[in-house]
């Protein structure tokens, strides 16, 4: 039986070819994403229990609370109050989380050694420990904007804050940015391999030195040229200056968007990840407004009141938004790190052969930090600036990580994404600064499980309760130097729901499908569903087989990673699977 599947049109994928569904029902059309079954099927045959949505969704708001002096601890359910979009929401669940708490998580995971024996003496009661999720924290080296200098001070301090501080369950990763987002080091625990991956980077050249030589020639040119805006051959300096400024201006905002959303997509693969996420984000800087110090010198040297104006075309609020939405999305935090330390106002650089005006060095130095506060903050975040030594930077993340209080309420569900608003309050104590996400988007399970499958393209994902497999063919050359790449979805009939329906019983499944390059290229989600139909006389004899659900992918040469999800509809439960396949036309000779 065959099945027609909607074709995914974004490069550099298409999902397009066949799907079948071994010994099953007669074909079905592609349906459109249904919500989550409300309540247990009547008479349910075979399948895992029914996964009621509702109970299970909770709300979690990790707080940070504190004064001049550092964290706040001690505080207690009763202290605070949870407002969603404006309505009082009682508390159900509270944990406090501490530092010296982790230090205990860690000594109780270490065998102590053989001690003497002693007289027996009364043993003191052990304080318990909170449980928690693993938290993810991804290492994310922006490379192509960095200078090596700086970045290798900073990572050095990383690498040691690393050893300090990352012990199981949680994981980090390295990830690094130069044209494309590659993963150096994938999930891990082991600090030292985290460590290593930090100092490989090292060995990459920093793409932030084009930009400062692009710069300098745009303000050497203002600096020679703004004596002479009058009369003779150089009447038009100025315009051509304003030229050269927009010249630069768009290519840089080229450049920010790419890696705007390099950054995003890894966002957006951590989504589905589990517990708390973060990213410590480490660059030069990302312009607000690219050339915006440009348009400022260019109104200083020449006494032209609107040439600042200009800049506004090239405001870049709107990336930065994005990013903040997908982040908060995926209850992602941002950390950011300036790598340049402190840097003069003062425009006299060793970098500038022409010394700046101060007041286009100032806004310089806000314009390309002023992003980086704006991606901390509204994500509940913290931004490290000016700071020669990131150390004392590095334990306030580490610190807001690690200490913070988690308040639960729960959410009744719309069964659809829905932006909320959020606002905590502590009944005593306004002199407290609290810092947490301001927004959540409560996810229908479909978007849930599609960001499980998202995140498999870059995380193993061991989350498979439908038992589900997933293989790959061999590839097939198709047309314009593409291939079709067979897919293989195995699913055992006793691990999905039936009902009755006359002589028969019948089902649904939802099956998503991902795929993404080496080059970190990646297609778009992609869902059908499929009718499970057989005679119920037949029941015991196929129950304990599987179904294959067979789809082709039509890709470009390359090594691909694919995600697949299942999704019982009958039953709420889904499972997850991985592969690998590469696809070189060399290979098949």
């Amino acid at each position: 039986m065959h099945t027609k599947v909607k074709s995914l049109l974004n490069v550099p994928f298409l999902l397009l070819a066949v799907a079948a569904l071994a010994q099953v029902a007669p074909p079905v059309e592609p349906a459109a994403e249904k919500p989550p079954a409300a309540k247990a099927p009547a008479r349910q045959i075979g399948g895992l229990r029914f996964l009621d949505v509702s109970e299970l969704t909770v709300v979690n708001v990790d707080v940070s609370v504190v004064d001049k002096k550092g964290p706040v601890l001690g505080l207690k359910a009763s202290d605070f109050e949870v407002y969603q979009d404006g309505k009082p929401q009682p508390l159900t669940n509270f944990a406090a989380f501490t530092r010296e708490a982790e230090v205990k998580r860690a000594a109780a995971a270490t065998p102590a050694p053989a001690a003497p024996p002693a007289a027996p003496t009364a043993a003191p009661a052990a304080t318990p420990v909170a449980p928690r999720e693993p938290r993810f924290i991804a290492f994310y080296v922006d490379n192509e904007n960095l200078m090596p200098f700086n970045r290798n001070r900073v990572i050095t301090k990383m690498a040691d804050w690393v050893r300090d501080n990352l012990t199981p369950p949680d994981q980090a990763m390295v990830v690094s940015y130069q044209r494309s987002v590659k993963i150096l080091q994938p999930f891990t625990s082991d600090p030292d391999e985290i460590a290593a991956a930090l100092g490989s980077v090292k060995r990459y050249v920093g793409g932030r030195s084009d930009l400062i030589n692009s710069r300098r020639r745009v303000e050497d040119y203002i600096a020679q040229n703004s004596g002479q805006n009058s009369g003779g051959a150089n009447a038009n300096a100025y315009y051509e200056a304003m030229d050269e400024a927009r010249g630069f201006a768009r290519e840089q905002r080229n450049n920010l968007t790419f890696t705007v959303r390099a950054l995003q997509d890894l966002v957006g693969m951590m989504g589905g990840l589990p517990g708390k996420k973060s990213i410590i984000y480490l660059s030069d800087g990302l312009p607000m407004t690219p050339g915006a110090e440009l348009f400022y010198s260019i109104q200083d040297a020449f006494r032209t009141p609107n040439a600042i104006s200009e800049s506004r075309e090239f405001d870049s609020t709107d990336l930065f938004d994005s990013l903040v939405r997908t982040a908060t999305s995926s209850g992602v935090t941002l950390y950011t790190i300036d790598a340049r330390g402190l840097e003069s106002d003062l425009g006299i650089e060793a970098e500038n052969r022409e010394a700046r005006s101060s007041l286009a060095a100032a806004i310089a130095t806000s314009n390309y930090q002023d992003s980086l506060v704006y991606m901390a903050d509204r994500t509940g975040g913290i931004a490290i600036l000016n700071a020669n030594d990131p150390t004392p930077g590095l334990e306030k993340i580490a610190n807001d990580i690690e200490t913070y209080y988690s308040l639960g309420y729960r959410l009744i569900p719309s069964g659809e994404d829905r932006l909320h608003r959020i606002q905590v309050k502590l009944k005593t104590h306004p002199e407290y600064k609290l810092v947490y996400k301001r927004t959540f988007i409560e996810k229908s399970l479909p978007t849930r499980i599609g960001d499980r499958v998202m995140s498999g393209l870059a995380f193993d994902l061991n989350d498979n309760p439908l038992g589900i497999e997933l293989k790959v063919g061999t590839p097939a050359p198709a047309d314009n130097g593409r291939w079709t790449l067979p897919v293989e979805v195995d699913v055992p009939f006793d691990k999905v729901a039936l009902i009755p329906d006359g002589e028969d019983l019948i089902g649904y499944v939802m099956v998503y499908y991902a795929a993404r390059d080496d080059d970190g290229k990646q297609s778009d989600l992609e869902h059908t569903e499929h009718a499970i139909r057989i005679p119920a006389a037949e029941y015991e004899k196929s129950h304990r087989q599987q179904m294959t659900i067979s789809t082709s992918l039509l890709v470009n040469p390359g090594r691909y990673r694919i995600s697949v999800g299942v999704r019982d509809e009958l039953t709420n439960q889904a499972g997850y699977a991985l592969a690998r396949a590469s696809v070189h036309p060399e290979d098949q000779q």
